[in-house]
């Protein structure tokens, strides 16, 4: 299956197989990277993946004038079992150790971005509202639990339960909910920045409107946070918002790293961590 891939993709894009570095980190594509990401293939794990609606809002997001790097579309199959893509340049946050000058000047750029994006009406998208969100969140939870149970007692399960189940979907609910064009999964390795420091996002696979609180929640450096919601202007209810949806994260999430390096599991059990001893 690799070789015949690695094939498609050098035909396509007349780079030798032996040039071409195969990439088995996604959860639904196997990936083929070209010259640090100048260009990337996707190929489906599963066949009920589609990567018709990515085009679709790569084409879209590239009409706008968003002012970052974005990926564009580049080869496409009839059967849509794969899609090639010209790529974003650079590194990724989650693989920089950021400084604080980092987080001002990227946490801007971004902030803008969202600002932008969220005023974007885009008529074709899906919305999924808060509920529905909760909903999704509590069933990942209840997969999630075999793994929590390896680092946490039953107490503190318990109160992750109390926390899943009532506590923060009654808070959000009161909340009250502003929904917007969102990217849908703007976590730091969906953000890149190249070597003149301007950011480029990748990955609108997931675009949707949601609460425009989403965007946030999967930003796991806190002080960056800080810096994306100061240049988004963000009021006290999204800060809020934005609170309870990164403390929920980690433990609905960390079921989906069960089989990752511990050191990935162990960031999730931190944050979890810290939650359960300021609410001791």
């Amino acid at each position: 299956m690799i070789n015949e891939e690695l094939q498609i993709v050098s035909n396509l894009t007349g780079v030798a197989p032996e040039k071409i570095k195969f990439s088995d980190d996604g959860f639904l594509s196997r990936g083929y990277v070209i010259g640090s990401g100048r260009i990337v293939f996707k190929f489906k794990r599963n066949p009920d993946v589609s990567y018709k609606n990515e085009i679709k809002m790569l084409n879209f997001v590239n009409s706008l004038n968003l002012n970052v790097n974005l990926q564009k579309v580049g080869w496409t199959s009839e059967d849509d079992s794969y899609l090639g893509i010209y790529g974003v340049i650079g590194r990724s946050l989650e693989s920089i150790e950021l400084t604080d000058d980092d987080r001002k000047n990227y946490g801007k750029q971004i902030g803008s971005f969202l600002q932008k994006l969220h005023s974007v009406e885009y008529q074709d998208a899906e919305k999924l509202s808060v509920n529905e969100e909760i909903q999704a969140w509590q069933e990942r939870f209840e997969k999630s639990k075999d793994s929590l149970s390896h680092y946490f007692k039953d107490e503190e399960i318990e109160k992750m339960n109390n926390f899943v189940y009532f506590t923060a979907p009654a808070r959000l609910s009161s909340l009250g909910e502003n929904m917007v064009f969102s990217h849908g999964d703007l976590g730091m390795g969906n953000i890149f920045v190249d070597d003149n420091g301007k950011i480029g996002i990748i990955d609108f696979s997931e675009s949707i409107y949601l609460d425009e609180a989403a965007d946030f929640m999967d930003i796991e450096d806190d002080e960056l946070c800080k810096e994306i919601l100061g240049s988004y202007n963000a009021d006290d209810i999204l800060k809020e918002k934005v609170v309870i949806r990164r403390t929920f994260r980690p433990m609905f999430v960390i079921g989906t790293y069960s089989n990752r390096p511990e050191n990935e599991i162990m960031r999730f059990v931190n944050k979890i961590g810290e939650w359960l001893n300021q609410n001791n």
